[in-house]
């Protein structure tokens, strides 16, 4: 099944209030460097009026047409759902800011939706270590598989005997 990556807000006037801001950016960083490299698709929204999503990771992404939304459930918003439509993917994986709002409500709604919907733990965060605790236990409750970006990326690769491995594991130790 053919995956796509979801960032949820990781945005310049959220970011520096989120635990551990540092070490989910770096992690983020490696997933999305592996997308590229494989060709996953990955989709980016934007919360309005929290500025554009931090420096670190728009120079990974490249170029890149944030999607615009108010609501908190990416689903809530029209394009987000036909871009998902358009991809065709039914395994999306959830990563961004904040773990127990943003991106539980959107978990929730693509499980309704009948997605199969994973959550990068290692990328994402909140301003608070319970919130974003509490929310990963109600995720994986309501049936969101949790994983981590280097999960992920082995889990894809599938094996060593690949050309790109030796690229994918310069990603892994960065």
């Amino acid at each position: 099944m053919d995956p796509t990556v979801v960032v949820i807000d990781v945005q310049e006037r959220l970011a520096p209030h989120v635990e551990n801001i540092d070490y989910i950016v770096k992690n983020l960083r490696k997933l999305i460097r592996f997308c590229k490299l494989m060709d996953i698709p990955i989709v980016v929204t934007e919360q309005m009026k929290l500025g554009s999503t931090v420096k670190e990771v728009r120079d990974v992404l490249g170029e890149f047409k944030p999607i615009k939304k108010t609501s908190f459930s990416c689903c809530k918003n029209e394009r987000f759902l036909k871009v998902l439509g358009e991809l065709k993917s039914r395994k999306i994986i959830l990563t961004g800011l904040e773990t127990h709002i943003c991106v539980l409500q959107t978990a929730l709604d693509l499980l309704k939706l009948g997605y199969d919907v994973y959550v990068a733990v290692d990328c994402t965060g909140s301003r608070k270590k319970l919130d974003r605790d509490v929310a990963i236990q109600r995720m994986a409750f309501e049936g969101v598989r949790l994983t981590t970006a280097e999960t992920f990326i082995y889990e894809e690769t599938v094996s060593a005997d690949t050309e790109l491995f030796k690229e994918i594991l310069n990603i892994v130790k960065e």
